[in-house]
């Protein structure tokens, strides 16, 4: 349940099923905005929950986690959607927010990874970072199976025929 008051905005590819379950949530006085990525201006002040939706191209998601990662207010939340799922996705996170002293990673449920605006020190950001690989693990289960399921599966072995 969002308190009021607070601002919580959501970028990215972000569903519409995401937005109706953040705007369920929020209590009345929670500001919810959905913008677009180029849209950052338009949101003044600090924000308190950010979601990205996932994010195709590594250039596009690096651009999403460097522009709007900022403006998280001290203590705010970040939610990011394809996190540890995606490759292009996963590596612009763990280059920006996951590498930033700046971010505490919380936690990951399936796809959605959850970090902390905080002031890390020098032995937090090493627990945080193996907090982090510890990921990698389900990233590259999901990836294999992925691949897996791209394999066609009714093929002959290799040097046999197909009888009728």
């Amino acid at each position: 349940m969002l308190v009021a008051p607070a601002r919580v905005v959501m970028t990215g590819n972000v569903s519409p099923d995401a937005v109706a379950a953040i705007r369920g949530e929020a209590s009345s006085g929670v500001e919810v905005l959905v913008v677009q990525a180029s849209e950052v201006a338009r949101v003044d002040g600090s924000i308190d929950v950010l979601f990205i939706g996932p994010a195709a191209p590594y250039s596009v998601a690096a651009e999403l986690l460097h522009r709007w990662a900022g403006r998280v207010a001290p203590g705010g939340l970040l939610f990011v959607h394809g996190a540890f799922a995606a490759p292009p996705l996963t590596a612009a996170l763990l280059r920006t927010i996951g590498s930033s002293r700046g971010w505490r990673y919380y936690g990951r449920e399936g796809e959605l990874a959850e970090y902390v605006r905080a002031d890390l020190t020098h032995g937090e950001r090493m627990l945080d970072a193996m907090a982090q690989v510890a990921q990698v693990g389900y990233f590259a289960r999901r990836l294999a199976r992925r691949r897996l399921r791209a394999i066609p599966r009714n093929r002959p072995a290799a040097g046999s025929t197909l009888e009728s």
